[in-house]
């Protein structure tokens, strides 16, 4: 049996194991050099990818009409002292419209909720 110190006494390469279940067990031995490369690599694309998505956000914003202004579902559950699910329910049943920016985040129209706020928006009573 091999001595531990003897395995991993090697300072300059970087020994990475990973669990591949198709190829089985695999061990990739690389300079440090390399490895730093590769995590570079990585950290570049992660931050395009962030910033493509950042990009796609602000043109869904730019696409929005002068002078409307959008609010959070936080915000608007807030205004109106109702919970998300409410808030959910409305906009399925047609009083309140939400819009997705950058296909994830829900906004409403904040003058949709002062509509809605001050009663100029019916809603059903079992709302």
């Amino acid at each position: 049996m091999r001595d531990n110190k003897q395995n991993f006494h090697f300072k300059k390469n970087v020994i990475m194991q990973s669990d591949n279940r198709i190829l089985g067990n695999q061990l990739v031995v690389m300079s440090r050099e390399d490895l730093d490369a590769l995590v570079n690599e990585m950290a570049q694309n992660i931050v395009a990818a962030q910033t493509k998505n950042a990009q796609n956000d602000l043109e869904t914003w730019m696409n929005v009409p002068e002078g409307e202004r959008f609010i959070t579902r936080e915000e608007a559950a807030h205004i109106l002292h109702v919970n998300f699910t409410t808030l959910w329910r409305w906009d399925k049943q047609g009083h309140l419209h939400s819009r997705k920016i950058g296909g994830r985040r829900v906004m409403y129209k904040y003058s949709d909720v002062l509509a809605l706020l001050n009663g100029e928006i019916n809603k059903s009573k079992d709302v």
